[in-house]
């Protein structure tokens, strides 16, 4: 898990099909040293596994990410610039064994990263 390692959450407002979180990235981690060295910039799958932890703690279900039919990434995460980032996460269970979202990883300034996938409930 991510969380409290590359983040914490310092905000989560869940309801029925909805949540959304605020997260300040540590800028210390290790990760940042080796994407990019001199440029540090937050890789696309944490972005997913991010929400991916997001949707499994508003869930309390552990979920595996099986498919993403859209993956967006708009800009750039410099966690020097963006430390805090929201996270919104739209879902819905189809049936018992999946649940489909839509997802957003933001600022107050810019969209950095957009999903539409399916989590496989495990």
């Amino acid at each position: 898990m991510l969380n409290n390692d590359l983040y914490t959450i310092t905000a989560f407002e869940n309801n029925t099909g909805a949540v959304a979180a605020s997260i300040l990235l540590n800028t210390a981690h290790p990760i940042f040293e080796g994407h990019f060295p001199g440029q540090p910039v937050l890789p696309g799958v944490c972005m997913m596994q991010i929400v991916k932890e997001i949707t499994e703690e508003a869930t309390g279900k552990k979920l595996f990410l099986g498919d993403a039919a859209q993956c967006k990434f708009l800009s750039m995460v410099d966690p020097r610039e963006t430390p805090e980032l929201r996270v919104t996460v739209d879902y819905k269970q189809p049936d018992k064994n999946q649940l489909a979202i839509t997802a957003v990883l933001k600022s107050e300034a810019a969209i950095f990263f957009k999903m539409s996938a399916s989590l496989s409930i495990l």
